[in-house]
């Protein structure tokens, strides 16, 4: 019986290699989300392959999911604490005492972009403040989410996490559920046609 010999040189062995790392590292990251219209709009760059560090933008179409609504709406009080909202707090204030506070309900957070590289990243957060004659869309400067001195960082890179992590499954295919509209059968039209000649008036 002959045994089959199968010969892999070193360049070879190495690109297996490489493929398989890169099978289970994360082919791309998410670097901004817009909640629009019920849909997320998202980028992401390409962090292998030929195109490495290409940014690519897609509209979504479908309704998001009630988990990314909840995990945008954890944001808000980042977007109320740098709007200076709670002056009364001090560097001791947990940030489930800032949630409680009536004014973060005049605060929501509808976007999010994430700018700079490996420990320089930051965030800046989009959204929108209710005052008494209307509606402010504004944007946070960016806020360092690495070696950063922001009272609630931890909270912040915790929260955003899972928001990218719904932006991604949004991209995979998590939305709303989709509900079956209602079908409602007519009659052909020659039997439509036919129950028309042979309708009676009193």
């Amino acid at each position: 019986m002959e045994n089959n010999v199968i010969n892999i040189n070193a360049d070879q062995l190495e690109r297996l290699a490489d493929f398989a790392n890169h099978q289970e590292e994360k082919q791309i990251e998410i670097k901004s989300a817009l909640l629009k219209d019920m849909s997320c709009n998202y980028s992401y760059e390409l962090l292998h392959g030929l195109t490495k560090g290409d940014e690519l933008t897609r509209k979504g179409v479908h309704i998001v999911h009630d988990d990314m609504f909840e995990a945008f709406k954890q944001l808000d009080v980042f977007l109320a604490h740098v709007d200076g909202v709670f002056q009364w707090s001090n560097n001791q204030t947990p940030i489930q005492e800032l949630e409680e506070h009536e004014d973060l309900e005049n605060f929501k957070v509808s976007a999010f972009k994430i700018t700079g590289t490996d420990e320089n990243k930051s965030v800046i957060l989009t959204g929108t403040k209710e005052v008494s004659i209307g509606t402010i869309n504004f944007s946070t400067p960016k806020i360092k989410i690495d070696n950063s001195n922001y009272l609630y960082v931890e909270e912040l890179q915790q929260r955003l996490k899972i928001v990218v992590e719904q932006v991604e499954a949004y991209m995979d295919g998590k939305t709303a559920p989709q509900f079956d509209q209602l079908a409602i059968e007519f009659p052909e039209d020659d039997q439509a046609d036919d129950d028309f000649e042979n309708a009676k008036i009193d």
